[in-house]
């Protein structure tokens, strides 16, 4: 059975078995509903999913909500690096929509466009994991599916230390500024 870190890796992780060419944006996964397609264990949750049972350690979620690490701790052992980069982008795309559509009405609703910033910005994070101190690109073995070596063959920049930080800052950036356009989140 496979494990992830957090109930939030495991849908990403369905998400991207659902990927028939990397241009197109994810499907959603099916919500995870307890008593649906999730059982509790002694230890762990068992998530039921397309792409197969995923177990998820109660420890390792709770050790990820306590420090804010959206994706888990560690260095994934589902989702490659280059596959990070790609829900990165996906999430960036959607955050770059809901910018350009927000206007600060008080029928919009400003959570979706700081949360796919935040996403964005944390995928990268898990991308950078894989780069061991002073590396400059992530190594071969980092990127282990089809749908990320394919990535990494289209664009061979996109696992380099300067590309990952240059989207992370302009991750964060791009939500500090809409944050400071419209005000802190209440």
């Amino acid at each position: 059975m496979l494990t992830a870190r957090t109930l939030a890796e495991t849908q990403v992780y369905v998400s991207l078995t659902t990927v028939a060419d990397e241009s197109a944006p994810a499907a959603e996964p099916a919500p995870i509903l307890p008593g649906v397609n999730a059982a509790e264990g002694e230890d762990a949750w068992t998530v039921t999913t397309t792409a197969g049972e995923i177990s998820v350690p109660y420890a390792s979620e709770q050790a990820a909500r306590t420090v804010g690490a959206r994706f888990g701790l560690g260095v994934s052992q589902l989702v490659d690096a280059a596959q990070w980069v790609l829900v990165a982008e996906t999430f960036a795309r959607r955050a770059l929509a809901a910018d350009m559509a927000y206007s600060g009405g008080p029928d919009q609703d400003r959570a979706i466009v700081e949360l796919n910033w935040e996403a964005a910005a944390d995928a990268v994070g898990e991308a950078l994991k894989f780069l061991p101190e002073g590396a400059e690109d992530v190594a071969e073995a980092g990127v282990w599916s089809e749908l990320g070596a394919q990535a990494r063959a289209q664009n061979p920049q996109m696992l380099t230390r300067g590309k990952l930080v240059d989207d992370l800052q302009y991750y964060r950036g791009t939500l500090d500024d809409f944050r400071a356009l419209y005000g802190p989140s209440v």
